[in-house]
């Protein structure tokens, strides 16, 4: 996935500051004059750039899918170098997810926005792209894998680990790491049936 276009060095620091107060006070709390005090900037700065509540939002969308599809495409790298190793998968997943709970601003408002998204048919739009990107990812994923597979089970396992990730998030921290690796290893080995015996 591409890096969100015309991204200035203060559209970031805006997006950076709109991102820490979503996940901090949620959508109620997401104003200009927060994201504005949250990023150190002069009253006024983020609504100069995005004016409208719209404009923010679908700017967030991509900006947050963008930064974790980063982590994500990296993540297929490592397991396309030990394909079928289960055990393999299963640590490297986990170590991913462990550094988005470790710091969980970002992970916090993407949910945000993905719950946001299901009331408005813009937001939704803006997310699709980077929603249909990660689909393909697992796809090939699962292809390297060498494993049968039915149409839609990659879109299956990521609404899957949205739901490990919301859990593992509701669990007290020392609960984590055990909890995201015991889920993902269930996870890994229900949802993709072996390839048979040639």
């Amino acid at each position: 996935m591409p890096a969100p276009l015309d991204l200035s060095p203060r559209r970031r620091e805006i997006l950076d500051g709109a991102v820490a107060v979503l996940a901090a006070l949620g959508w109620r709390g997401l104003t200009h004059r927060a994201i504005d005090r949250e990023s150190g900037l002069p009253q006024g700065s983020s609504s100069a750039y995005y004016r409208s509540r719209s404009a923010l939002t679908s700017a967030m969308a991509q900006y947050v899918a963008w930064q974790l599809s980063v982590d994500v495409e990296a993540l297929a790298a490592v397991l396309a170098q030990r394909p079928g190793d289960h055990d393999h998968a299963v640590a490297a997943t986990a170590s991913t997810f462990q550094r988005w709970l470790a710091e969980p601003h970002l992970l916090t408002a993407r949910l945000e926005l993905t719950l946001a998204a299901a009331r408005d048919p813009e937001l939704a739009a803006a997310l699709s792209e980077s929603r249909a990107a990660l689909v393909t990812i697992v796809d090939n994923i699962l292809d390297l894998d060498g494993r049968t597979h039915a149409t839609g089970v990659g879109t299956t396992i990521l609404a899957a680990v949205d739901g490990v990730l919301i859990a593992a998030l509701l669990r007290p921290e020392h609960e984590r790491a055990d909890f995201v690796s015991g889920s993902l290893d269930l996870l890994f080995g229900s949802l993709v049936e072996a390839r048979p015996p040639s």
